[in-house]
């Protein structure tokens, strides 16, 4: 299992506001209506926006998902109906691989709980990404909104080396606010924007891929745990089995997928281990490059104890499933109004 440096992931979920793991899916605020359906062996639950829902007691039976958290309250992205039956297991990965469809806005809480079973790897892998990828862009949504906004105001005349005079105060007010959520001295716009990114769908993918054995493992199954984060807070997640002696991590639990992915885009946009790839990002952005999930990979090399040979891992998982092809993915719901890096 490699290790994410989280020092204090206690505090990280107080940043996301994340609730107990042991809190369950009945605690959560969803907006959506469930439909059952098959296919093959395997029955699914798809969970879409609605304007209303009945949240399912934790102790209902259901194979893949209860119901979607929302993603939180600082946005409201307006999904269009007609999401709430097949809409996740007719997506053609094929079809999004080329270009020619984008990604239903359903979001599920939980891996199936048979998926391991599935004799197919290939079915494990598509399931795995058409359950991860549209958390993935909908979290990327909302730090693209952050940065969107935060360019805008600093592309103003007059803003530059920390100088924002010519903004208003409520405009001000936003940046100070941003600087605090991403652990940023206040002032230091150059940090700033290096911090409020996205992250390529394909290192995302690649990662969560090898951490959960594509959403296989326990710790996927029982916590959520997507990324292999590591917390010291003694309950706070699921012990490892083959933990050395000593040792007093756990592999940190979430209450829902989708707070696994946010929590892993977070940490990366944040953490003093992975300033390299921060750095690194951002020089794609100054040459007016595309995000390159494959060669910022290389700068994560702190992201597991297994350093070189995890970061060769996971471009083996790139390349032999193709996982660049979802880079320019998009939410259905939001496609029709991309937002500019």
């Amino acid at each position: 299992m490699a290790a994410s440096y989280v020092a204090a992931a206690h505090a990280e979920a107080d940043q996301l506001g994340q609730p107990d793991f042991a809190s369950s899916v009945a605690s959560t605020s969803a907006t959506s209506a469930t439909s059952a359906t098959s296919s093959g062996a395997m029955t699914f639950t798809v969970v879409a926006f609605s304007p209303s829902a009945v949240v399912p007691s934790p102790t209902q039976q259901f194979q893949l998902a209860s119901l979607m958290t929302l993603p939180g309250s600082k946005f409201k992205w307006q999904p269009r109906r007609g999401f709430d039956r097949q809409a996740l297991l007719d997506l053609s990965l094929s079809d999004l691989r080329q270009g020619m469809a984008d990604v239903p806005p359903v979001y599920l809480n939980r891996f199936p709980a048979d998926l391991a079973a599935l004799r197919s790897a290939k079915k494990r892998k598509d399931i795995f990404i058409k359950t991860v990828l549209p958390l993935v862009l909908r979290a990327n949504n909302e730090v693209r909104a952050e940065r969107q906004r935060m360019l805008l105001l600093l592309r103003r005349d007059g803003v530059r080396d920390g100088a924002t005079a010519s903004l208003s105060k409520a405009e001000r007010t936003y940046l100070d606010q941003l600087a605090v959520q991403y652990g940023v001295a206040t002032g230091d716009l150059d940090e700033l924007q290096r911090r409020v990114d996205v992250v390529p769908a394909s290192l995302a993918l690649a990662q969560g891929a090898e951490e959960s054995g594509w959403g296989t493992s326990r710790f996927a199954r029982q916590g959520n745990a997507v990324f292999g984060q590591r917390t010291f807070r003694k309950g706070g997640g699921l012990v490892p089995l083959k933990r050395e002696r000593g040792a007093s991590f756990e592999v940190k639990a979430f209450n829902s997928l989708y707070n696994s992915v946010r929590s892993y885009v977070w940490n990366l946009n944040t953490h003093f281990a992975y300033k390299k790839f921060r750095e690194e990002r951002a020089t794609f952005r100054h040459q007016g490059q595309p995000l390159d999930g494959y060669a910022l990979i290389g700068a994560l090399k702190k992201y597991s104890e297994r350093g070189h040979k995890y970061i060769d891992t996971i471009r083996v998982i790139m390349r032999a499933n193709r996982l660049y092809d979802f880079d320019d993915a998009e939410l259905l719901s939001v496609a029709s109004n991309k937002q500019p890096s």
